[in-house]
């Protein structure tokens, strides 16, 4: 299977201009989990989101993975592999990375999408495990809230070992439109992943 083209990286940067341009966006990273020896860096990873409705979901697939690194073929995202309307499963996933050979899958969820009433003994929340559990609320399309804290939630799990080696919060204060709080969670999140490098330069 082909590769999906991704977002222009002149587009990208204009946008980050111009959220930052703004100026009334800012944000902060809560680092909560950091296990990457021997893991990182990632060659070739499955980009997946579940905040907001389809259409952000999309945007912060691409975009991200534009921002993560020049070379198109480290990441793909979801949307691409398995369809925008295909629920996210484990199954689903498995088959993604078996086929693909994916090294890497980076979940981005809303904080508190996730919800712990619906599933006895179902870890959620820093102990969300995307490996052993099917969290089918995630499939409900959530649309982001704007002029308020927009608090993503991303993790990254090492394919090989089957488990989560990298998690952040991240969260973005005061976006005055989605689209705005989608490129600034983009602009700080691709800037810890690279910082970590959790992926290949």
């Amino acid at each position: 299977m082909p590769r999906p083209s991704h977002v222009n990286p002149l587009f990208l940067f204009a946008m980050m201009a111009m959220v930052s341009a703004c100026g009334t966006t800012s944000g902060s990273i809560i680092k909560t989990l950091h296990d990457i020896d021997g893991a990182a860096p990632f060659t070739d990873l499955l980009v997946i989101s579940v905040a907001g409705d389809r259409q952000s979901r999309a945007q912060f697939e691409q975009q991200l993975i534009a921002a993560i690194s020049s070379d198109a073929t480290l990441a793909t995202p979801y949307h691409a592999v398995v369809g925008r309307y295909t629920p996210l499963t484990r199954s689903n996933i498995d088959n993604a990375v078996r086929v693909r050979e994916f090294d890497a899958v980076l979940l981005a969820r809303t904080q508190g999408q996730d919800q712990a009433n619906l599933a006895a003994n179902r870890p959620t929340g820093r102990q969300f495990d995307l490996y052993h559990y099917d969290y089918e609320e995630l499939n409900i399309p959530v649309p982001l809230k704007t002029e308020t804290t927009v608090s993503f939630v991303v993790e990254i799990y090492d394919t090989r070992a089957a488990r989560k080696v990298w998690a952040i919060e991240s969260l973005i204060f005061d976006s005055e439109t989605a689209d705005a709080a989608v490129m600034a969670q983009v602009a700080q999140i691709s800037a810890e992943i690279k910082k970590d490098r959790m992926v290949r330069r």
